[in-house]
């Protein structure tokens, strides 16, 4: 990816529909927005001096996601407290991104994930999410494809993940030789199957998966703002097929280790059944091993990405190297 060239692309893009935009397009000015969180969507924000817009551009095997959040935006801001959509991007701006969106840019924000003391804003996040699972209306929006069990959905969102994590993995196998072992990559594999066996002879993730999910609600994707409200981004994800315990598992996983973590346990059971905290189990193991191969993925993509390569490599070499023994420690030892 060139950072530079998507930059300026976009800014022209933008001053040849100002009017559109509403801003002043002799004043356009385009960043890069740097995602911790990966490299598959580019994110742009746009500033004319006076207003900012979020640009998000989508990669071909994610348009259609995009799409999907696009048809149901004006929905997901009404009920859901999502930015509100602007404009379409139907043309190729930038080589390899044929698609994208505009949208209102969430001012004085901090992610949730940076705020120390967030129970208030994440108890209101975990109401809202409960009648998200069960919202009816928004799943008659959505796609209908064929029944899946819950187990399928973790399996999609996870463990096909993890192994073409793998695969990615091994091919640039130099870049990593310093930090990850041929051992660590044959345990990598082991382990996915262990995880699949247990999934597969669990009761409660036989059943159909039939809630409406965010599918990312970390806490990266939640935006507070100075006046407290907040806005719930990247809804590339949402499906009306999905496992609530997804949702509860990401926004929740910094507790997950916490000694608050009994009474937040309870406002789940509370709000979605024993059948969601038993799965939600699997799906905190899940989210541990996430951080232990998708971060090394995540340091692969970023040799693409010169400006914030760096940075972004050492972040995941940080996070694989600290969940690694800890995802040991508290899950081999009971093998």
């Amino acid at each position: 990816m060139n950072v530079q060239l998507a930059e300026r692309k976009i800014a022209e893009w933008a001053a040849a529909n100002a009017a559109e935009l509403g801003m002043s397009p002799e004043r356009i000015q385009a960043s890069y927005i740097y995602n911790p969180g990966g490299f598959g969507n580019l994110s742009i924000l746009l500033t004319d001096g006076a207003s900012r817009l979020h640009v998000k551009l989508a990669p071909p095997y994610k348009r259609a996601r995009l799409q999907q959040w696009a048809k149901v935006s004006n929905y997901l801001a009404l009920h859901y407290s999502a930015p509100k959509l602007i404009h379409e991007i139907n043309e190729e701006v930038v080589p390899g991104y044929p698609y994208g969106l505009v949208f209102e840019y969430i001012e004085d924000a901090v992610p949730l994930a940076e705020i120390h003391n967030a129970n208030e804003i994440r108890s209101a996040v975990l109401k809202i999410i409960a009648k998200l699972h069960h919202d009816d209306e928004l799943r008659e929006l959505l796609p209908v494809t064929a029944t899946r069990s819950y187990a399928e959905a973790l399996e999609e969102e996870y463990l096909k993940r993890f192994t073409e994590d793998l695969d990615g993995i091994r091919e640039p196998r130099e870049l990593l030789k310093d930090f990850v072992t041929d051992e660590t990559l044959t345990w990598f594999g082991e382990e996915i199957e262990k995880l699949r066996e247990i999934i597969s002879q669990t009761p409660a993730f036989q059943k159909a998966a039939v809630d409406v999910v965010h599918n990312d609600l970390n806490g990266n994707n939640v935006l507070v703002r100075g006046d407290g409200s907040f806005r719930i981004i990247d809804w590339d994800d949402l499906t009306g097929q999905g496992d609530a315990a997804m949702d509860y598992s990401v926004l929740l996983w910094p507790l997950a280790d916490d000694p608050s973590w009994p009474n937040w346990r309870e406002k789940v059971l509370a709000a979605a059944g024993d059948g969601v905290v038993e799965r939600l189990e699997l799906y905190f193991r899940a989210k541990l091993l996430d951080d232990v191969i998708d971060v090394l993925a995540d340091y692969v993509e970023a040799e693409q990405v010169p400006e914030y390569r760096e940075e972004a490599q050492r972040k995941s070499k940080a996070i694989h190297l600290s969940s690694y023994p800890r995802y040991l420690a508290k899950y081999e030892a009971n093998s």
